[in-house]
């Protein structure tokens, strides 16, 4: 299913039943127009059309505007109504909505809270009244064919965020070499049925969606989205992603950066981007200061000291399960002990030095 097969589906109702010529590019344009936007360029550029689990009605003021905007194209009335009809029970049969790209990266990456329109970046063809009809629209059905399909167009235009957006949505571990024992049978042209075929057919599927998930993240690093950036370097392991990861990189990411650059043997590369974290806000950034970086005790305790401003005693030893969650004695698991960072012994003097200059950064970072 495309939208494609829909307008068609349309446009051949209205013939049909209705006897009214419909152009197919109008039906494009009322169909953008129904879901907020002020033409189908303004809808392509950023968002795909989507659509929804539960059930979806549009409002009389979407039926206004779809309605004038068929009237604007030149239908006389009783066509317009037609017309109208048709558009919105097609668009509320399949449940459409329209999907801003970068919200859909979030809602995947489940950073939806964080979501804020900004006027600013709207393009003023879309009409800022109707501009983000998708954040009424929480239940997003994520396997929709008409999403896939809308998000595959757009990347085929170099769009990054769709190219993010269909990794993350793809995203899956390479399937385990020991597990293709009969893909390769049938490669090697044996003749597989039953249970063996299916073992086959579900490791070559799973071998071209990891391949899939790999060229979409590949794309949108190349493209300079700085989380797809890391997310390939994490991936690949080379240098070279590396560093560009590093080039894109914001505070935010420098704990998982530094993980990177651990492996490589490149950590004092990421130290600048590691103190930016640390003077945001990010305890665990003045953890690894503290604890792994900082060649001056006084220094290294000023770390601490922030921390405990931020709510975090870094000195504190603290039992937790795996997941890094509280462990607790009345739930079983494997409990391991955390914290309890290892700095050198300072002054009461040094110490009252370490705290002012903590005060000092926590105030700055307040401000900001």
């Amino acid at each position: 299913m495309s939208i494609k097969q829909l307008c068609f589906d349309a446009h051949t109702q209205l013939r049909d039943q209705h006897g009214i010529a419909v152009r197919r590019t109008h039906l494009y344009e009322l169909l953008a127009t129904l879901l907020g936007f002020n033409s189908h360029a303004a809808l392509a550029a950023d968002a795909v059309i989507g659509q929804v689990r539960q059930a979806w009605k549009f409002n009389n003021d979407d039926l206004t505007r779809l309605s004038k905007r068929c009237l604007a194209l030149g239908y006389p009335t009783a066509q317009s109504q037609r017309i109208v009809e048709a558009i919105t029970a097609l668009a509320e049969t399949h449940r459409l909505v329209a999907v801003d790209v970068r919200y859909l990266v979030k809602v995947v990456a489940g950073d939806s809270d964080s979501w804020d329109v900004d006027d600013e970046e709207m393009t003023d063809d879309v009409g800022i009244d109707h501009a983000s009809p998708w954040q009424n629209a929480l239940d997003l059905d994520l396997d929709s064919p008409l999403l896939i399909d809308g998000l595959e167009q757009l990347a085929a235009k170099e769009h990054v965020d769709a190219h993010h957006a269909l990794a993350l949505l793809l995203e899956c571990e390479p399937p385990e070499e020991r597990d293709g024992h009969w893909y390769r049978q049938q490669l090697a042209g044996r003749r597989l049925d039953g249970p063996e075929k299916e073992w086959a057919d579900d490791y070559a599927a799973a071998l071209a969606q990891f391949d899939q998930y790999r060229q979409h993240l590949a794309t949108a690093a190349r493209l300079g989205r700085p989380d797809a950036a890391l997310a390939w370097a994490e991936l690949t392991g080379e240098e070279a992603d590396f560093r560009h990861a590093q080039s894109l990189a914001a505070p935010e990411d420098a704990t998982r950066l530094l993980d990177l650059a651990d492996q490589l043997g490149t950590s004092a590369t990421v130290l600048p981007l590691l103190r930016q974290a640390a003077l945001a806000g990010d305890v665990q950034a003045m953890r690894r200061l503290a604890e792994d970086f900082e060649p001056d005790p006084v220094e290294a305790w000023t770390w601490v000291h922030l921390a405990e401003l931020c709510g975090t005693d870094l000195t504190r030893m603290e039992a937790v399960y795996e997941d890094g969650s509280p462990a607790d004695d009345d739930i079983p698991g494997n409990i391991f002990a955390v914290g309890g960072i290892d700095v050198p012994d300072i002054s009461a003097e040094q110490h009252t030095v370490a705290r002012q200059e903590a005060a000092r950064r926590f105030e700055t970072m307040r401000d900001h």
